[in-house]
């Protein structure tokens, strides 16, 4: 894509402004979901001062009153001058409830404070001389953030919209199916399969420990006896486990992996002929010049995978070093050089793209 040539210093300028301007008050968004703000001033009956929000909250004035500047200034919150009130507009509300399903850019919001504890760590690994990568320990509760992410879409779409919609695979899972969940982190998807097929046996895969005694816990708390969590590298499974599955799910995993080469050749082992494995990954292209005038949360991808995928994976001896924006076309390109034939659809409620795979015939 050709540079925009009748752009002036001025309107440049302006946009960098804008830009720099958001960064800052995401900070401020992310606050605001994790001090409840957001779900007070959601919940009002009509506007506030910052002393009755502070309030309602159980938080410092002082504290509130300054949050409330930035948000009046951001345009999320509305201010009235003559009686030093606040308020959120009604058509906003379902894009700041964190957990109402319409909209996850407040919980992205967190992923900025969260990504910014490795800025300076990130930047010695772009020194010739620095570092390969960064280790997933480095980060702060980069899991739990990840778990809330995922699990806006894992409640309000996996089992109402996405099952569904794979032929045959709901009535499969209702008779009694072998799955499993590989990058299950702290399990969100795998206590939903379980708790919706109770004739199916869930498998949960994950190489961090803490994440699957987490997951354990939630499991043994729900009361769920058809599931089954177990550390292990994705790359090199349970040798036991030729021809195991018949349902196969990754959410957002693939492209974090280091070996994603090995993944899918020990995915392909441990699945049976006739199974089916979906991948949730990238929605974006692989150039790009084809990703530029997309959605500007494409944009977000390629941060994220700077500060986060691209430095895990690399930690690794021999790490491939994806990034979240490898890019459908390549994605496709993979999964068939592994012994797959994918049919990609889009993710419902999502940006990401289903990759739909069965086993090539031979």
């Amino acid at each position: 894509m050709a540079a925009n040539v009748t752009e002036t210093f001025e309107e440049f300028d302006s946009r960098l402004i804008n830009i720099v301007s958001g960064g800052f008050m995401t900070m401020a968004i992310g606050l605001g979901v994790d001090t409840g703000l957001f779900d007070v001033m959601c919940s009002m009956d009509g506007p506030k001062t910052s002393q009755e929000i502070a309030d309602l909250a159980g938080l410092k004035e002082r504290y509130v009153r300054e949050w409330l500047g930035a948000m009046a200034m951001g345009r999320i919150v509305d201010f009235n001058g003559d009686q030093e009130t606040y308020h959120i507009p009604e058509h906003r509300i379902p894009a700041l409830k964190p957990k109402s399903g319409k909209n996850a850019m407040t919980l992205y919001a967190k992923g900025v404070p969260m990504l910014s504890s490795v800025y300076k760590d990130i930047a010695e690994c772009f020194k010739k001389d620095g570092p390969g990568g960064m280790a997933y320990s480095k980060y702060s509760d980069f899991h739990g953030f990840m778990a809330v992410l995922s699990s806006r879409w894992f409640d309000n779409y996996l089992i109402q919209d996405f099952v569904p919609g794979i032929p045959t695979l709901k009535e499969k899972l209702d008779s009694g199916i072998q799955v499993l969940d590989v990058g299950c982190g702290e399990g969100g998807a795998s206590h939903l399969f379980a708790q919706n097929y109770p004739n199916s046996q869930i498998y949960g895969l994950d190489f961090q420990q803490h994440c699957i005694t987490k997951a354990t816990e939630i499991a043994a708390n729900k009361g769920l006896e058809n599931i089954h969590f177990v550390c292990q590298e994705a790359s090199g499974m349970d040798p036991t486990w030729d021809s195991k599955f018949d349902y196969i799910f990754m959410h957002e995993i693939l492209h974090d992996s280091a070996y994603p080469d090995k993944l899918l050749d020990e995915t392909y082992r441990v699945m049976k002929t006739d199974g089916i494995l979906s991948v949730i990954d990238t929605g974006a292209h692989s150039k790009l010049e084809d990703n530029l005038n997309l959605s500007p949360t494409i944009g977000i991808s390629y941060v994220c995978s700077m500060m986060n995928c691209v430095p895990v994976s690399l930690n690794f001896e021999g790490g491939m070093g994806l990034g979240a924006v490898w890019g459908k076309e390549r994605a496709v390109e993979m999964l068939s050089d592994h012994g797959f034939d994918c049919k990609v659809s889009k993710s419902p409620g999502a940006k990401f793209c289903h990759f739909l795979c069965k086993k090539k015939a031979k």
